[in-house]
């Protein structure tokens, strides 16, 4: 089993800072104990950032990773020959020289509103062959021919930054760029969005495309293997205890089932890892203390059921992801001269994040 944490490396000094003390016994026993050990690095102007390309199992291109036809198939949508993508409803904050996008974690947008806005949305993009399906308040399915071979940039590249540069430019994406600019004269005046702006949230006033891309013959995801993406997004930002629920295993492996009862909000759903993007949206916030918490309730309820079974169970591997560089330690017995420097090493999970 591969386990793909992205954050694991915040980019902000506070974060940076809060990593020094920060203690992880769980996690920090797996990375003493395991052998080889891999250096990733990536680039800032990929579409599929480092650590989504590591979970993906590195087999697809740029762009490309099928995150929306994975999702529909553990939704029991996906049928051979469909194009998917995800939908990221967002609000778009339009400045005089660049348009940027709030987090969409930030708009604490409710089932209703969702569904309501899907319901006012779906007529435009069936006049252009696409079906929407809701997933999830932040997250729907989209699915038509337009998103063969389409490439798209992930939600990571934009949440909160500028989006002039990622937009999709090929002339099959015309008909997305209309759509855009269709929903946010829509949206403008749309109930749910007067709703909002008597609360003073803001608005619902476009939409994202990301997740593109056609899974290979040997990735299939069993039916019954639907995980949300961020599915209960948490209010105001506030440290996430990762919203413990019962769901339902990912894959056929053994210790992604051992997981199962705990596994919730954590990230996308694929069938090569256990994907972690519950440390992200803190990261990005530079919020220290959110993120920490984060942390430790990932230690307790992901790497210590992992702890535990590593004598007996499958071999494992974890990937600790910064922005462009990263790290995979594989389950094995370390060198002399790495229990030798792990000896050496300040204690904490600080030694093995540090240089990402």
């Amino acid at each position: 089993m591969h386990t793909v944490i992205s954050h694991a490396a915040a980019p902000g000094p506070r974060c940076r800072t809060a990593s020094a003390a920060l203690q992880l016994p769980h996690l920090q026993a797996l990375l003493r104990q395991a052998g080889a050990q891999t250096l990733h690095t990536g680039s800032s102007d990929t579409l599929t950032p480092l650590a989504e390309q590591l979970a993906s199992g590195q087999a697809y291109a740029d762009g490309l990773v099928p995150w929306a036809a994975w999702l529909a198939q553990g939704s029991g949508l996906y049928q051979d020959g469909q194009h998917w993508a995800l939908i990221s409803p967002c609000h778009l904050q339009i400045h005089s020289d660049h348009v940027a996008m709030q987090d969409p974690a930030l708009l604490q947008l409710g089932e209703d509103e969702s569904r309501t806005l899907l319901a006012a949305m779906q007529p435009y993009f069936e006049e252009d062959g696409i079906q929407l399906h809701w997933h999830s308040a932040h997250t729907w399915l989209a699915q038509g021919p337009v998103f063969q071979s389409l490439a798209s940039a992930s939600l990571a590249r934009v949440r909160g930054l500028p989006t002039d540069p990622w937009i999709p430019r090929q002339s099959a994406a015309q008909s997305l760029r209309r759509l855009q600019n269709e929903m946010q004269m829509l949206l403008y005046t749309h109930a749910v969005n007067d709703a909002r702006g008597g609360r003073g949230q803001a608005p619902v006033n476009g939409f994202w495309m990301s997740g593109t891309g056609s899974p290979l013959a040997d990735d299939a995801l069993p039916h019954d293997a639907a995980n949300p993406l961020l599915k209960n997004p948490v209010p105001n930002g506030a440290p996430n205890p990762l919203s413990i629920v019962a769901a339902p295993r990912i894959t056929a492996s053994p210790m992604q089932a051992l997981l199962a009862p705990t596994h919730a909000s954590l990230g996308p759903t694929n069938p090569h890892t256990l994907y972690i993007d519950a440390l992200s949206a803190s990261a990005l916030r530079d919020d220290p203390q959110a993120w920490v918490q984060t942390w430790q309730a990932l230690d307790a309820q992901v790497f210590a059921p992992l702890a535990a079974q590593q004598a007996s169970g499958p071999a494992i591997s974890i990937s600790l992801c910064g922005e462009l560089r990263a790290r995979t330690w594989v389950s094995g017995r370390a060198s002399l001269w790495q229990r030798i420097k792990q000896q050496l090493a300040a204690p904490g999970i600080h030694p093995f994040v540090h240089d990402l």
